[in-house]
């Protein structure tokens, strides 16, 4: 059984208005790659254990395998969409493989 992998991003936009293509452009992508979100929680929302809070917004999806992940990170759909963000905000990505049978 492959193990599963998890999108993880972390930021905030600075244009809202312009920020909404790109939003309505991800989700055909995210299901071509077998991606869905599991969070997408605003950063007013988002609650703090441990540490100061950073003022970003958290998207956690998660792909079948890391292969697919990456699939959907670097089609030339995404690449794309991506162009759609530029300018938009400021983001920090990473790629997560799960435990298998999670």
């Amino acid at each position: 059984m492959s193990a599963p992998a998890y999108l993880l991003v972390q930021g905030s936009v600075t244009d809202v208005e312009g920020f909404k293509a790109y939003n309505a452009a991800l989700p055909p992508i995210y299901r071509k790659f077998g991606g869905h979100y599991l969070t997408v929680t605003p950063a007013a929302q988002v609650e703090v254990a441990e540490g100061e809070p950073r003022k970003e917004s958290i998207l956690i999806a998660r792909f079948p395998s890391k292969e697919a992940a990456w699939g959907f990170w670097k089609s030339a759909e995404y690449e794309a969409a991506k162009q759609l963000r530029a300018g938009k905000g400021r983001f920090y990505v990473t790629v997560l493989e799960g435990l298998p049978g999670t």
